[in-house]
């Protein structure tokens, strides 16, 4: 087979989309794909049932396939492939229909009993075709003399991913990962950017707000805003994607006024995942001013988040701009411990990418609203002679606006915190953190552990 680029291979995917005769009739009431060759049962990114029948020698014989990475997968349209299997009779001249899913995103494609004409169409898991932006169906035809020149000329147009055809099937095929695949690393499930965006900007697992700072005992400087570094390590499912990711964290806090609590925060999260195997990479830049509205009890937080991904393996490349605004409010003498309420509005939207070919752009426009609660509580049990303290915190996250696969989850944190030696300027903030979590939502599950410093 013939080495196609990764992002060639994603447009091309959306030819798999195409719908044969038994698939091109849309009718009122969508038919969902049919499960050739139980197809259905295969556990990686990328797999593909393929039927081939020919009324002429009552043929009839299908197949299915699977790969982890997007390579290649084009060339299951090729008629001369094809023909290597069924051979040229039945490539050329019988219906061929194909269904692919592409890492959670369903397509149709095929040709018609002696056609030579190629359709191409981006479905839901239901049947129902998918939308471009602009409204028009997400389906795609590509007409020779015979299916040899067909398939030539779809795949002209989808290896220059600046034509428009090629920029359509792209969109389209974008549009369906966030509306369903529940692991795509861009947008729409707990593990994508757009997720882990919205977490950032409103993080109740390690005390790090300028309200929740114990006052500096008496005689003790005033310390200097601490560096927090963080790493983490998750494992979870998302019905047959398994994700393994490791979180890396970098923030500083500056104190922009003289005498005033408010600070200036930069976050830095990098992010490498393993989702089936295939390599995934995001970061993200947030800059935040939190303000003290009331001192150590209610401050609010403005901030403004970019993050990028790209996976070569995937066929995945994007990025997303988000704005929000955040409040936390401080009760304290709950028992021994105090709680934090978080309350957290943005809107995000996805970008399109400049200078580049690769521009898989959904289109998404999303407010987020996430909620949330933790109660810290100092503990009695002293450990190298320092402070000890435990923090259990829970918070909400739901999406609004464009459809996502994943439109709401849920993130519990239990964590334990060691401080500084009481004589130190350090003694009000927890040094080290050890964070356990979990992120819970339809079709998804993850479990992490972490450990956060602060120098």
């Amino acid at each position: 087979m013939s080495k196609i680029a990764s992002v060639r291979w994603l447009a091309a995917c959306a030819a798999l989309c195409a719908s044969t005769s038994a698939f091109a009739q849309q009718t009122t009431t969508p038919t969902p794909p049919p499960n050739i060759a139980n197809y259905q049962e295969l556990r990686k990114s990328f797999r593909i049932g393929i039927r081939v029948t020919n009324q002429l020698n009552n043929f009839d014989q299908s197949a299915r396939f699977e790969q982890d990475t997007i390579e290649d997968i084009t060339d299951f349209l090729d008629p001369r492939l094809i023909a290597t299997v069924v051979g040229t009779q039945n490539a050329f001249f019988g219906a061929v229909s194909s269904v692919f899913d592409i890492r959670g995103g369903t397509a149709v494609a095929g040709y018609a009993q002696n056609s030579a004409l190629l359709t191409v169409t981006v479905v839901s898991p239901t049947g129902e075709i998918i939308r471009q932006e602009n409204g028009a169906p997400c389906t795609f035809t590509f007409n020779g003399q015979n299916r040899l020149q067909s398939f030539d000329a779809f795949d002209a147009a989808v290896d220059d991913e600046n034509t428009p055809t090629s920029q359509a099937i792209l969109g389209c095929l974008s549009r369906s990962f966030a509306r369903f695949s529940p692991a795509d690393p861009l947008a729409g499930n707990p593990n994508s950017l757009q997720a882990a965006l919205t977490r950032s900007a409103l993080d109740l697992s390690n005390g790090d707000s300028a309200i929740e700072q114990d006052p500096v005992p008496e005689g003790v400087a005033v310390p200097n805003d601490p560096w927090l570094v963080g790493a983490t390590y998750n494992t979870g499912s998302a019905g047959r994607f398994d994700i393994d990711r490791v979180d890396a964290r970098v923030q500083r806090s500056f104190r922009i006024f003289e005498g005033h609590r408010a600070m200036l925060k930069i976050d830095l999260p990098l992010n490498y995942s393993r989702i089936n195997g295939a390599d995934t990479y995001s970061a993200q830049l947030g800059i935040g001013l939190e303000v003290p509205l009331i001192d150590r009890k209610w401050s609010i937080e403005p901030r403004i988040g970019y993050g990028a991904v790209y996976s070569e393996d995937l066929g995945s490349v994007g990025h997303i701009l988000q704005g929000s605004i955040t409040s936390r409010y401080v009760i304290n003498g709950v028992g021994r411990g105090r709680f934090v309420i978080g309350n957290m509005v943005g809107y995000a939207q996805t970008l399109d990418t400049p200078g580049t070919s690769a521009n898989i752009n959904p289109d998404l426009k999303n407010w987020s609203l996430r909620n949330g609660i933790a109660y810290d509580l100092p503990l009695k049990a002293r450990l190298f002679s320092r402070g000890s303290s435990m923090r259990a915190s829970y918070a909400f996250t739901q999406y609004l606006g464009s459809d996502l696969r994943n439109n709401s989850f849920h993130e519990a944190t239990l964590s334990f915190g060691l401080r500084g030696r009481e004589d130190s300027p350090r003694a009000t903030r927890d040094l080290i953190r050890i964070n356990l979590s979990t992120i819970q939502a339809r079709d998804f599950s993850s479990y992490t552990i972490g450990v956060g410093f602060r120098f």
